[in-house]
């Protein structure tokens, strides 16, 4: 294959091998592939840095903050303030939760620049991180509006549209995390059939950086977002129940104004 002139010896069979994980170890139903083991090197590395957080930046907190409590600071208010405005009394989990989850998703795609397979270019961690978000969903759902929730359920196109959250947002993540992989190794492909040899090693080093960041960053948001929005709506009150509400806040006004 040639291009404007340079010839390009391009391999395609590479990519699939790349594309799906490569299994470490498989003994009949039991098997670990790169994603799991980045998967679990990620958890160690989080745990890890949130005890040097809390022995060193959290034990020595201070009125006049520095750098890291700044960021620290902020990254915590962000997400409580988002699960504050969408779910109201229940910020208190979801604010953790939506963090914690963007921090697995972005620290299991940012692994990918030390060479390792992101972890969750695994269907089984986007699962994970899914059927967490669907439990949240009911759970809270349940816990606001209680037995009317039931009613919910009696329509089959909200049971439809509820079972189809967790699968649209698997596959959702998945999709991306996966694209975003098979970019960048047709970069790789290309860019190693080149043979000026500055060129195979500037645009690996340019992109790689910028697209993986960008990935991340963005992946971990959206996530998180669209945690809060699907609960949000499932302790959402209809609009009949909030005028009762405003009714009888109404006559109890009145009765102690009497």
């Amino acid at each position: 294959m040639s291009v404007g002139g340079t010839q390009l010896l391009i391999d395609f069979s590479e990519l699939s091998e790349k594309i799906f994980p490569h299994n470490v170890v498989e003994k009949g139903w039991f098997v670990i592939n790169d994603s799991v083991i980045s998967g679990f090197i990620v958890v160690v590395a989080i745990i890890l840095v949130a005890l040097i957080l809390r022995l060193t930046v959290i034990r020595h907190w201070k009125t006049t903050p520095t750098g890291g409590q700044v960021f620290l600071e902020s990254l915590v208010t962000f997400f409580d303030k988002s699960a504050d405005e969408m779910t109201e009394k229940y910020s208190g989990l979801m604010g953790p939760y939506t963090m914690g989850a963007a921090t697995y998703i972005c620290c299991g795609v940012l692994i990918e620049l030390f060479g390792l397979r992101p972890a969750i270019a695994d269907v089984g961690a986007c699962v994970a991180l899914a059927l967490c978000t669907f439990l949240f969903i009911h759970t809270f759902g349940f816990m606001k509006r209680k037995g009317r929730r039931l009613f919910h359920y009696l329509n089959p196109i909200n049971i439809i549209t509820d079972l189809a959250v967790p699968v649209s947002m698997t596959f959702r993540l998945f999709g991306s995390i996966l694209s975003g992989m098979v970019i960048m190794e047709l970069v790789y492909i290309v860019v190693e059939g080149i043979w000026f040899t500055g060129i195979a090693l500037v645009i690996p080093a340019i992109l790689t950086p910028l697209f993986t960041l960008f990935h991340a960053f963005i992946q971990s948001y959206v996530f998180a977002s669209l945690s809060l929005t699907f609960v949000s709506e499932a302790i959402e009150t209809p609009p009949g129940g909030e005028k009762k509400k405003k009714k009888k806040k109404a006559a109890q006004a009145e009765a102690e104004n009497v």
